[in-house]
């Protein structure tokens, strides 16, 4: 467990201590620090969106850590494109992510492969634990 989630685990607390606080004690003023944290909490714990190599990133980052961005960045080159990509692989270098709408489309060791955006980063998620394990 890392920093980030014991932070969340505290908010979580902090809030479930003011709830019993504000039912026991009916201090109503309570409900604005429990509304502000809740809020901070959802907007902390939000899973983004992908759309660019930004949020792609930023989307491995927040659910599969900072290691995996790190070797994504290493081996694969991420390019946003369409779905034209699919039906014209040979203008897609190896080790290739292209994202494109709802898909990705994945081109590693001459094998393209379309899936559903996060079905495809799982996919991917897999290749490379599968090539840390082997070596």
């Amino acid at each position: 467990m890392n920093v980030r989630e014991l932070y969340q685990v505290m908010l979580v607390s902090i809030i479930s201590v003011l709830v019993i606080v504000l039912l026991s004690f009916k201090l109503y003023i309570l409900i604005i620090p429990i509304l502000l944290f809740s809020l901070y909490l959802a907007i902390e714990t939000r899973i983004p969106d992908v759309k660019d190599a930004k949020t792609f990133y930023e989307y491995v980052r927040k659910v599969y850590g900072r290691n995996f961005v790190a070797m994504l960045r290493k081996k694969f080159n991420i390019i946003e494109g369409d779905n034209l990509a699919a039906f014209f692989p040979s203008t897609i270098k190896d080790n290739t992510i292209v994202i494109s709408g709802d898909n990705l489309i994945l081109k590693f060791n001459s094998n393209v492969v379309i899936l559903s955006k996060y079905e495809g980063i799982d996919y991917l998620v897999n290749i490379i634990k599968k090539e840390f394990q082997q070596k």
